[in-house]
């Protein structure tokens, strides 16, 4: 049942209580006036007195009425706008023009509005892009799996087929993982700081990746100065290794790949530099973008959003720097005073 709030609006709440005020104050006054005359001598000068008074109460009256209209009307334009953003409509702006509160509470408003309209939309391309990316896999498992079914005679085949489908399926755990860890970074729900040697996790993760860097053979150039750090070390493990696994992807054979750590002020920064394929210049500003894969990339466009997000939740910064075919430099900023 809709609710009903006529007997509640602010207008007439107002209205009730100035006109109280100025009936009152007004009231007492013509009081005393007309007592302390003479009932004999002024009684022209009371009834021009009384009249007076109802004609200065009567525009009064009106002049408080209108004023009020005036206040109101604003807040009437915020609550339409309200109902409006309720039915889903981001495009609405309050054209208020006050410099009080009111208008100070419009501009909020509106920058509310914009800010839900932002998010909605990046809701939308974000649930597009999600169901895009499971999608392929799908129907590559799908696909192969029929195939499978008729050529069952076939070992050859059917070992092919198969191999790819566990690589479809490798494909939709990668990306429902990410998409887990995306989801906790958002919230904020990860936190486990301690103090660990950043330049020891570097080299670490080096090792790590060495199934995919000693087949291409490529150099590194390693320039790591000793530096202790206090954050979540699993986390920034995880950005070092997206960073210089896709340093290591983008290389070419017998390439050479620098990491290189400084410290600089309150911060330390780590910058990861090849000589591979490169950014070209309108790719380059969207990369940190969910979803948003390369020319040449292959994955799921996740990696570097992750990275970037374990940064800012870190309280760092991260960019790139990138020409096409000269290689691309992706640097960290991490604050050491937290």
């Amino acid at each position: 049942m809709k609710k009903r709030f006529h007997f509640k609006s602010i207008y007439l709440r107002f209205a009730v209580i100035f006109l109280s005020i100025w009936w009152g104050f007004n009231g007492i006054t013509f009081g005393i006036i007309i007592g302390l005359m003479s009932d004999g001598q002024l009684e022209e000068m009371r009834r021009l007195t009384g009249i007076t008074f109802l004609n200065a109460a009567a525009i009064g009256t009106l002049v408080i009425l209108l004023a009020l209209r005036g206040i109101v009307k604003p807040i009437k334009k915020l609550s339409n706008a309200s109902r409006e953003v309720a039915k889903g409509k981001f495009d609405v702006a309050v054209e208020i023009e006050n410099r009080d509160e009111i208008g100070r509470l419009a501009a909020d408003f509106n920058a509310m509005v914009r800010e839900i309209g932002s998010l909605d939309k990046m809701r939308r391309e974000f649930v597009s892009n999600v169901s895009h990316e499971f999608r392929t896999p799908i129907t590559s498992i799908r696909g192969f799996a029929k195939l499978i079914a008729e050529n069952a005679d076939d070992t050859a085949a059917v070992r092919e087929y198969g191999d790819t489908i566990v690589r479809e399926s490798e494909r939709l755990i990668a990306l429902s993982s990410n998409l887990l860890r995306l989801s906790e970074l958002d919230t904020k729900t990860i936190h486990n700081e301690s103090v660990f040697n950043l330049d020891e996790q570097l080299r670490q993760v080096v090792l790590t990746l060495e199934p995919h860097w000693e087949p291409k053979n490529i150099e590194f150039d390693i320039d790591l100065p000793e530096a202790s750090f206090t954050g979540d070390e699993e986390l920034l493990r995880q950005v070092w290794l997206n960073l210089i696994q896709n340093a290591i992807k983008f290389s070419p054979v017998n390439g050479v790949i620098k990491i290189e750590l400084n410290k600089i002020g309150g911060s330390v920064r780590v910058t990861v530099t090849d000589n591979g394929v490169g950014i070209s210049a309108e790719e380059l500003p969207r990369i940190f973008d969910r979803f948003q894969k390369g020319s040449a990339s292959g994955g799921n466009g996740l990696g570097l959003a992750i990275a970037q997000k374990i940064v800012e939740v870190a309280g760092g910064t991260i960019w790139a720097e990138s020409e096409v075919g000269r290689g691309a430099s992706f640097t960290v900023a991490l604050p050491t005073g937290r």
